[in-house]
């Protein structure tokens, strides 16, 4: 092979390492943890106007078991990862939310054990029920992505769901069932 065919094949590998790099880094940035699927992130999840499964689900930290059935009440069905900045990000939000607004978080949170959930948890202040999530959970709830949540009505129907890592998104995934406001003094906390 000559000098500049080898040149040519160096440099069409490291623009193909570069844009598998910055693919990468542009996911991870939209705060996508991808589970193998290649629909959008949106797309996920069980369909709006319908009901979650009824499974049967242990909080982690309690061992009690979780309802998502039946509560008469807004919810915030969430699944976030121990491991995902994003969903780290979002928590001192649904704090602020759970403190001040009649909303039932349930977390099902990603991690290499109990134990890791546990703590991550307690890290986050974490109010809600923390149901250890598996492939499984994610299957029954058809969500490929994370974080990731459903809003779930009064009377356990999904009215919203999609990703969730921002502040404004959690706003307008919950607009159908509390209008939400942040006072000026809830800042963000810092979670690196």
């Amino acid at each position: 092979m000559s000098t500049l065919g080898i040149v040519i094949v160096a440099v069409c590998l490291i623009v193909t390492t570069v844009n598998l790099i910055l693919t990468a880094v542009l996911f991870r940035q939209l705060g996508l943890m991808v589970m193998g699927s290649a629909r959008g992130a949106d797309d996920s999840g069980i369909s709006i106007g319908r009901k979650l499964p009824a499974l049967d689900l242990i909080d982690a930290r309690t061992g009690a078991d979780v309802d998502v059935h039946g509560l008469r009440r807004p919810q915030l069905v969430f699944f976030g990862s121990t491991t995902c900045h994003e969903c780290a990000e979002i928590y001192p939000d649904i704090r602020y939310l759970e403190d001040h607004y009649d909303l039932r978080v349930v977390n099902f949170l990603f991690g290499s054990d109990l134990a890791d959930v546990v703590s991550y948890a307690g890290a986050r202040g974490v109010k809600g029920p923390v149901v250890v999530a598996t492939e499984g959970l994610a299957s029954a709830y058809d969500v490929d992505v994370s974080p990731f949540a459903f809003v779930v009505d009064e009377r356990g129907l999904i009215v919203s769901k999609g990703l969730l890592n921002s502040r404004g998104r959690l706003i307008d995934m919950l607009a159908p069932v509390q209008r939400v406001e942040f006072d000026k003094e809830a800042v963000r906390e810092n979670v690196a």
